[in-house]
């Protein structure tokens, strides 16, 4: 308090009003926004971005990182930087998470989102994504490899909770992974999660193709 008054009684006489003007701003208080927690904890063999997509999505995911494997390819594929150079257009069977993560996992990779309508999903029975450099024209289209499905097949396999459990509980699981930290051990490797690192860090010929669509050439 005494500060203050001496900060007062020597500023205010030797700058004016700009000298009241600067210690307003000082003593204006920081706006505290507190953001969600994700459910996640790091390895130190996990590649940075990951801690950033958790944060947007919320758990560690196959989907959501699976998402964002395709997204970067396809950005780099037609040179775009992202946000607001790009638009993206994504079919296949996404209805309901975890499949649905696979659009959060667009989002954090290609900086297009629902906000600025540059991102559009609509069902189909195949995966499959464009991203289009709106600066240049240049459109990358990327598809899942078998490889891919088989990864995604065995993580949904291995996550499947014990017991009577109908296709709904099964289908939502893996969104339950990490919700209860009396209930999880960290020197456990969640199966959902293994799988999830593991495309993170695959070899993209691995899990996708990517095909530099011809100028004019039509999207399915």
């Amino acid at each position: 308090m005494v500060k203050k008054i001496l900060l007062w009684v020597l500023a205010v006489p030797v700058l004016g009003l700009q000298g009241i003007f600067l210690l307003s701003l000082m003593e204006t208080q920081e706006v505290k926004v507190d953001l969600p927690k994700p459910h996640y904890q790091p390895k130190p063999t996990d590649p940075p971005w990951l801690a950033q997509a958790v944060q947007f999505h919320g758990h560690l995911g196959p989907w959501a990182v699976s998402g964002i494997r395709f997204g970067a390819a396809g950005r780099r594929a037609v040179g775009a930087e992202g946000y607001f150079d790009l638009e993206v257009r994504c079919q296949g069977p996404l209805q309901r998470p975890p499949r649905a993560c696979f659009l959060d996992g667009l989002q954090v990779a290609t900086g297009a989102t629902l906000g600025k309508r540059n991102i559009h999903w609509e069902p189909a029975e195949e995966l499959v994504v464009w991203v289009k450099n709106t600066r240049t024209g240049q459109t990358a289209e990327v598809r899942p490899t078998p490889s891919f499905w088989e990864l995604l097949t065995a993580a949904k396999t291995k996550s499947q909770p014990s017991g009577a459990a109908g296709p709904e509980e099964t289908h939502h699981h893996d969104h339950a992974h990490g919700l209860s930290g009396a209930e999880s051990k960290q020197d456990q490797q969640d199966p959902v999660e293994a799988a999830a690192r593991q495309i993170a860090v695959l070899p993209e010929a691995k899990i996708l193709t990517v095909t530099i669509l011809a100028a004019g050439e039509k999207l399915e």
